[in-house]
């Protein structure tokens, strides 16, 4: 009886290590997986090479060890005036769910069809990614007939990028040139796009007391360094003292801190000039001192005029002058007055702000130099604001927009084109703060 038992116990044993052995198996696949680099995988639709978003699934993963082994070519037949659909030749593991698609969607239909939408459709389909072009560039890819897709991995010699390195503030710390604002978020909102944003791999984030959702920013960082995305070192933070909070400069500036949950902040800013732009400035120096602010700036200054108001009592330089700034007011004069003393312009609307994005969007050289790329509007206009030297922090609390517009470091727009940008400049603001 003992000896049967110890059978019954060692072939007990030995099923516990098979399953465990299964386990690790499987969890090493997916760590494989995880380590798949997404970017590499390059999509061509016709003679046209397209950004695209990939998802990071186990649907993409296969896919991606498919083209490794050899590019996979699909042909697509237009259906519905809405869709490209193709054999794949082979299957993938799917996990179809029940999905509205819209312009630029690529799904995978019954595990073995490709599905490419410059239209939008219902149905049960498995998210493979999304091409990251405005719904009329698809529209002019994929509707005028029957196309061939080719899906090919890059290796690193072919690989490319332009990216912009940080900009080195005269306070001796790093800034990066694209980041998010969150100027009309809720405290959830903010959480959640501030987490998004950092997940893209976004690192500049700037909030202000006056917006009401410093509280949300902190939540949304703490969760990025819960999860293991970004440590609070990796990532530059952005606030403002409000004018209400002018004469309680200091306990501003603690408020920040507090609601942020941070025992520093990157950067604080005058929000706008008030009668005792003096006092708020000697407090954020003071908190520099005390090392619980490490830059110091200003915002919504305009002219030479200003600037030397602050420039006649400050006794550490303001690194950073926040300004309304996008293609139709540009304020080079500024740009080229404070070069000499290493202050650096940031734009907020970038795109014009609410009401004016579509105009910005919609110009004709723009959306000219955005075909010629294959790129977005607002990726063109992005990218023409960090080869002008600015910082942009566009708002958005849509996660494809946000990943859209960190997405502008693989291409690089040419002098003349510049130029032509340069241009458009009517030096026409649109607030008056």
């Amino acid at each position: 009886m003992r000896k049967a038992v110890s059978v019954i116990s060692a072939m007990l044993l030995i099923l516990i290590m098979a399953v465990l052995i299964s386990w690790q198996v499987r969890a090493s696949q997916e760590n494989d997986r995880e380590r798949v680099d997404m970017s590499r995988l390059k999509l061509m639709i016709g003679e046209n090479e397209v950004p695209v978003v990939w998802e990071e699934n186990e649907s993409t993963a296969a896919l991606f060890e498919k083209a490794e082994d050899h590019s996979v070519t699909v042909d697509m037949s237009m259906y519905g005036g809405f869709e490209q659909v193709g054999p794949l030749g082979f299957d993938l593991p799917a996990n179809d769910e029940q999905t509205t698609t819209s312009p630029g969607d690529i799904v995978l239909y019954s595990g073995n069809q490709i599905v490419v939408f410059y239209g939008s459709n219902s149905w049960a389909y498995t998210r493979l990614g999304r091409v990251d072009l405005d719904p009329q560039a698809m529209t002019d890819l994929l509707g005028g007939g029957d196309v061939t897709l080719d899906i090919s991995v890059l290796g690193d010699a072919d690989t490319q990028t332009y990216a912009v390195e940080d900009v080195v503030l005269n306070s001796g710390y790093s800034m990066p040139v694209i980041g998010l604002g969150t100027w009309t978020l809720s405290d959830d909102e903010a959480g959640e796009s501030v987490y998004q944003a950092l997940k893209t791999g976004m690192r500049l984030i700037d909030t202000a007391r006056y917006y009401q959702c410093e509280k949300g920013v902190g939540e949304g960082l703490q969760r990025a360094i819960d999860e293991g995305i970004v440590s609070r070192e990796e990532v530059f933070i952005t606030s403002k003292i409000m004018p209400s909070d002018y004469d309680r400069a200091a306990q501003g500036i603690e408020d920040s801190l507090a609601d942020l949950g941070v025992s520093y902040i990157d950067l604080m800013l005058i929000h706008q000039p008030g009668s005792s732009d003096e006092e708020v400035y000697r407090a954020m120096e003071e908190a520099v001192r005390e090392g619980k602010v490490r830059s110091i700036g200003i915002s919504n200054y305009y002219t030479p005029e200003a600037v030397d108001e602050v420039l006649s009592y400050a006794e550490i330089l303001p690194a950073v002058i926040q300004n309304e700034n996008h293609l139709y007011y540009q304020n080079r004069e500024l740009q080229e007055y404070v070069k000499p003393y290493g202050i650096v312009i940031e734009s907020w609307y970038p795109f014009g702000g609410r009401g004016h994005t579509q105009d910005h969007f919609g110009n004709e050289t723009v959306m000219e130099i955005a075909g010629a790329h294959q790129k977005t509007p607002a990726q063109v206009i992005l990218r023409w604001q960090v080869q002008s030297g600015y910082i942009a922090i566009p708002g958005s609390s849509n996660p494809e927009h946000i990943a859209e517009n960190f997405n502008i470091f693989d291409f690089e727009l040419s002098g003349e084109e510049m130029d032509r940008l340069d241009g458009l400049n009517r030096s026409e603001r649109y607030e008056n703060w």
